[in-house]
């Protein structure tokens, strides 16, 4: 296999035709079919479908895409590693991040990293653990900042490194009719809003209601975008689940329901593919991601007795 015969798939599918792909990278369409065929030789196998509608990726095809993706990315890397090198060019660090990862742990950091690399340009995606694990497992982020997946995680292809902790709150508007409630029972026939869900399968609130044996609770509008979350919920009745570094700088539009049942909390976590490296770059980031993430535990820890000493 050859790095051109990979292009030639990537832009195929990326493109979605013979003709598109053949264009985007400046080759004749007898070209084009003359690099996917020499790649299907070298394999062995079919790897695309061709018939009167156009072009779809056999079972080969989609496997030997993944790799694809991956080797072309890690060349890209290689290609900018040496570029820097040699004649000094932009530093280019594309990562993964969470809403709140991308609020507590990156956006703060952004003038201690110009400081540490000069010339840089950062890249955040934003989403979930889920969302991310495609682009991490090709190599188009070389980390994610996200909340730790609930149950089994693949750490044979995943290394997770826990950074910081944040306490649950069950939030709503000021003077919400429930705004007093003490028990997650009295708020099933409530209005939820949920965001960008943690897991495949539901969002973070339906997994809390089943946690506690309680039946799903009514969850009438999903937002992906954490300014609409916020949004919604200061401006109507809905409830919705929130850390505190995503509702506290809004003042009192949105406040925190004196739940008693345990919530649990959020685990951020620096998510890395098990055995690959990191550019220099990315390590400098995660050792300010690091040492953030330590002050930001300290301060809540203190925060914590103090709140338990009753010191006003």
């Amino acid at each position: 296999m050859k790095i051109h015969q990979l292009s030639a798939l990537i832009a195929l599918v990326d493109e979605g035709s013979i003709r598109g792909a053949a264009r985007s990278l400046g080759l004749t369409q007898p070209a084009l079919s003359a690099r996917i065929a020499e790649l299907e030789h070298d394999v062995g196998a079919t790897l695309v479908n061709r018939t009167a509608r156009g072009t779809t990726l056999t079972a080969a095809g989609r496997t030997l895409l993944h790799h694809a993706r991956a080797i072309a990315n890690h060349v890209r890397r290689a290609e900018a590693d040496m570029a820097r090198i040699t004649s000094r060019s932009t530093a280019s660090i594309t990562i993964g991040a969470s809403p709140l990862a991308a609020v507590e742990l990156v956006a703060p950091l952004w003038t201690s990293l110009q400081r540490r690399v000069s010339d840089v340009r950062l890249s955040i995606i934003e989403g979930q653990f889920h969302d991310l694990t495609p682009l991490l497992r090709d190599g188009g982020v070389e980390f994610i900042l996200a909340q730790i997946p609930s149950g089994n995680r693949d750490t044979r292809a995943f290394h997770f490194e826990e950074l910081i902790t944040y306490p649950m709150r069950v939030v709503a508007r000021k003077g919400h009719p429930k705004a007093g409630s003490r028990h997650l029972s009295d708020l099933s026939e409530q209005s939820w809003i949920v965001g960008a869900a943690t897991s495949r399968n539901r969002s973070t609130v339906e997994e809390i209601f089943l946690e506690h044996g309680l039946p799903a609770p009514r969850v009438d509008m999903h937002c992906d975008a954490i300014t609409g979350v916020q949004a919604s919920i200061a401006e109507s009745d809905l409830l919705a689940v929130l850390v505190a570094p995503l509702y506290e700088h809004l003042g009192d539009r949105i406040v925190a329901l004196p739940i008693e049942d345990r919530l649990r909390p959020v685990r951020l976590a620096l998510i890395t593919m098990a055995g690959t490296p990191l550019s220099p770059e990315a390590q400098i980031l995660t050792e300010l991601i690091r040492a953030r993430s330590k002050k930001l535990a300290n301060v809540s820890a203190a925060k914590r007795r103090k709140d338990t000493a009753g010191v006003p």
